[in-house]
């Protein structure tokens, strides 16, 4: 009986093993694909062309657990990675196609940088964030301008930031009472959102 259960563990075990190398690496295919295909945006890049409009866009968050419990970002357009099983919706918020005539007293930029390793994934306005996390080696993964209100307005909602501290991972989210419920750090609000 132990020999009849055996052969099935074992090829429960392989397809597991062949899913998730298969999975890790169509992610970083993915994130290769979208390096080649789209100019990374930093809060240094260079207006060379006049602005043809704002439009809104869904952000989506996606989840992985395991050893390496962490929440990712990606819009609809490309900007941001997706690692692990969608969770819907994050929160809608304004893109532009460049930085020409976005009214800075009303938003901000908002820049996705991913771990080296894929552990975290932040979302920032400040540009010393930016530039102290890229300078360690996290990667830009942000290919379009993506705005975010700095008040409030138009039916927006706070985008409150936390961090896992056990797991080293930034949970963005419209619902307050969701980090603090997760036992997060509360790290403030990084702006405006629908």
């Amino acid at each position: 009986m132990r020999n009849n259960l055996l052969l099935p563990i074992i090829t429960i075990l392989f397809l597991n093993i062949f899913l998730f190398t298969s999975c890790e690496k169509e992610d970083q295919d993915l994130l290769t694909e979208a390096t080649i295909n789209q100019q990374e945006i930093t809060p240094d890049t260079q207006v060379t062309e006049k602005a043809s409009g704002i439009t809104n866009e869904r952000v989506y968050r996606n989840y992985q657990g395991g050893s390496y419990s962490v929440h990712t970002y990606k819009t609809q357009s490309g900007t941001g990675y997706a690692l692990g099983r969608r969770e819907g919706i994050a929160f809608v918020t304004p893109t532009s196609p460049t930085s020409a005539g976005v009214d800075r007293n009303k938003y901000n930029f908002l820049w996705f940088l991913l771990h080296p390793e894929r552990k975290d994934f932040v979302l920032t306005t400040s540009s010393s964030e930016f530039w102290t996390l890229k300078n360690s080696g996290w990667r830009n993964v942000t290919y379009k301008y993506i705005l975010i209100q700095k008040s409030s307005g138009n039916g927006t909602s706070k985008l409150y930031r936390f961090y896992d501290v056990a797991n080293s991972d930034h949970l963005y989210t419209k619902n307050y009472s969701e980090g603090v419920n997760a036992g997060l750090k509360y790290e403030g609000v990084v702006g405006w959102v629908k």
